[in-house]
């Protein structure tokens, strides 16, 4: 049997048995430290992702209050409301909307994505002049190189509008045009499903939504109080 030495010290079997004791120690500190670390980071993005959501959906509510429409310009510009679903995921949203500096242009789309990989980006719109001439002919895209549109909220993977049909008596998820309507509908619902920054890093690289798993969905209904 190994004995301590008379001086006092540690045999090398005493001193290479606490080394290894000590590399487990240390080793099940780093898993606990690895585990806290990554349930601390999950718990800060979901938080900063559902803040992001209700400011999205407080802007969305303040300004569609405020929607208007008015085919009858006569500078030719067109204060309208209109709704577009680009897809089974994807809607545009664009309206007119009266504000303190007067009448806006203001719309919201996910950006599409780029370079093979998804943006993940709500962007808004927002222009007091310049807006679209009713005579010209077509919809304007929104412009995402235009210093009107700008990124508003992030790790947003769908947004989708429905208008509610009065006469069904359910949601539509179609296009609404005002222009050839001349009014707005009684209230729409938007759809918002959003991811954290870590699993929307993790799924840039997936085309079609079906086959993205971490995601969270957040609905709202909206009264627009100019409906006719």
């Amino acid at each position: 049997m190994a004995r301590r030495s008379k001086g006092g010290c540690f045999t090398l079997i005493e001193i290479l048995v606490a080394i290894a004791v000590l590399g487990l120690l240390m080793g099940s500190l780093m898993v606990v430290f690895t585990q806290t670390t990554a349930i601390v980071q999950s718990t800060t993005e979901k938080a900063e992702m559902i803040q992001n959501i209700r400011t999205t959906i407080e802007q969305l509510h303040r300004e569609l209050s405020q929607s208007i429409i008015n085919n009858n310009r006569p500078d030719g510009e067109q204060v309208y409301f209109e709704i577009k679903q680009l897809s089974k995921d994807q809607s545009v949203l664009r309206f007119g909307c009266t504000t303190e500096r007067g009448l806006a242009e203001i719309g919201y789309q996910v950006r599409p994505s780029d370079g093979g990989w998804q943006n993940y980006e709500l962007w808004r719109l927002y222009r007091t002049r310049n807006m679209w001439n009713y005579t010209e002919p077509g919809w304007p895209a929104l412009d995402f190189s235009s210093p009107d549109c700008e990124p508003f909220a992030f790790s947003i993977v769908s947004f989708r509008v429905w208008f509610w049909s009065p006469q069904r008596e359910r949601w539509i998820y179609n296009d609404w045009e005002s222009i050839d309507r001349n009014a707005m509908p009684q209230k729409i619902k938007i759809e918002i499903r959003a991811m954290t920054r870590s699993d929307g890093k993790a799924a840039r690289n997936i085309k079609d939504l079906s086959g993205v798993t971490k995601m969270e969905k957040f609905e709202t209904e909206i009264n627009l109080p100019q409906s006719r």
